[in-house]
């Protein structure tokens, strides 16, 4: 385990002015914990480069960009009421999911690394956005939390996802992942394999309800997920937001959240008038 040695991120460093200005971009919720137990240095600049392409990527696409502290203890208190202002999100990658949360285990039980309450803010934030039919990007961890959100379960650890640089830290490996045809994922991307930036120990087991396998791993883990019944319930196991990815790729990924969050408002207006 790395020592925990970085102080945490802070909302000032990602947010810039025109995230705040009130307009007709759909608003995009963007998850994540900006401090974990034992957070490295190494893991604090990864969250940080990695969130901050995420956002750009938004911002770029005529998206508006909310940066949701998941654990923040202030954020936890509101429950799911912020989300009464938000038209989709994206769940970021992080520590693991508790396995209190889809196993017989006991979530209050404190465990090395780990933020239940975190993962509780989440859960209960994907559960509504589901609910609803908000369209929801969950991308590594947020994969996995859009599982358990569904009842679905988690392999708690595999091999050869993730590079180890010592001292507890990993990095990113190149994968290939085959798509499952006839899914969202496959259609919006236009191929049946492709080259995707990972560095994860865990992956989804069981799928939750609703859901389906929408691409597999050159081991068969599972890589990605999708909502049967939603508008746009995507959980991948990449990164298509890490530095290396195709960004081609991320765009499109990216885009489709933004398109349907904004169609949701057309229609919302639509019936208003």
């Amino acid at each position: 385990m790395a020592i925990q040695n970085h102080p945490g991120l802070s909302l000032s460093d990602f947010q810039i002015p025109q995230d705040f200005e009130q307009d007709d971009r759909p608003v995009v919720a963007v998850v994540f914990a900006l401090w974990a137990p034992n957070l490295s240095n190494w893991a604090g600049q990864s969250n940080h480069d990695l969130a901050q392409q995420a956002l750009a990527t938004i911002r770029e696409l005529g998206g508006r960009p909310v940066v949701v502290d998941s654990s923040s203890s202030a954020q936890q208190a509101t429950g799911t009421s912020w989300q009464d202002e938000v038209d989709a999100f994206v769940f970021l990658g992080g520590a693991d999911v508790h396995p209190g949360f889809y196993t017989s285990g006991d979530p209050s039980q404190p465990l090395p690394g780990l933020d239940a309450n975190a993962d509780k803010f989440c859960l209960d934030s994907i559960r509504r956005a589901v609910d609803e039919d908000r369209p929801v990007l969950g991308i590594c961890r947020g994969s996995q939390l859009i599982n358990v959100a569904q009842g679905g379960t988690l392999v708690q650890h595999i091999e050869g996802h993730r590079k180890d640089i010592g001292n507890g830290d990993m990095d990113f490996i190149d994968e290939k992942v085959e798509l499952v045809g006839s899914t969202k994922v496959a259609a919006l991307l236009e191929r049946d394999t492709m080259d995707v930036r990972s560095s994860h120990h865990q992956t989804i087991d069981r799928t939750g309800h609703g859901l389906m396998v929408a691409a597999y791993a050159h081991d068969n883990s599972i890589e990605a997920i999708e909502h049967r019944d939603k508008s746009w319930v995507v959980g991948l196991q990449w990164h298509p937001e890490e530095a290396s990815a195709n960004a081609s790729h991320r765009r499109l990924l990216f885009q489709a959240v933004i398109r349907h969050a904004q169609q949701q408002k057309d229609e919302a207006l639509v019936l208003q008038q």
